[in-house]
């Protein structure tokens, strides 16, 4: 199924083993931002995604793709994390993940997608031929209730092999 991500993690991004994603080949990572990463809007990452994150970045390539468009909050994220992100990225399209795979300069079967939403994240990744990883959002963050709903609905098509 379309939904389906390759990987399913209980927990958040902190909970991802990096050490089994290298040992299955993966080279890349294509990250999500707003409640993957780091909270929505905030350019705030808590101290356990950013040590994550450091340790990815000595792995892999990493780079985020990200539907946000407010290019001033982007700008924050990238100073503040000195990453590579490219915003606007109309998930699930295909052309932000093309495009940050010829910048890796690996084959789509070589990258991970990891995200928190099946419709935009895993679905784009699923598209672009790579491995996908579905996230809850993160552990420090609280979002509003009609949000929890519409990811717990999501999530009803996606059932672990």
């Amino acid at each position: 199924m379309f939904l389906k991500p390759d990987y399913l993690i209980a927990g958040d991004i902190t909970d991802i083993d990096l050490d089994l994603l290298e040992q299955a080949g993966i080279k890349g990572l294509i990250l999500d931002l707003d409640s993957t990463l780091i909270a929505p809007h905030s350019a705030f990452i808590s101290n356990q995604a950013l040590a994550w994150l450091n340790l990815a970045r000595k792995k892999f390539h990493v780079a985020v793709a990200s539907n946000n468009k407010n290019e001033v909050y982007l700008d924050k994220v990238r100073e503040l994390l000195n990453i590579r992100i490219v915003g606007k990225a109309k998930k699930p399209s295909r052309k932000a993940f093309h495009r940050l795979m010829e910048e890796f300069g690996l084959k789509a079967e070589q990258i991970a997608v990891i995200g928190d939403r099946p419709l935009t994240d895993i679905w784009g990744g699923r598209r672009a031929g790579m491995k996908t990883i579905l996230v809850g959002t993160l552990h420090t963050m609280n979002e509003p209730a009609w949000k929890t709903k519409m990811r717990l609905l999501e999530r009803v098509f996606i059932r672990p092999n």
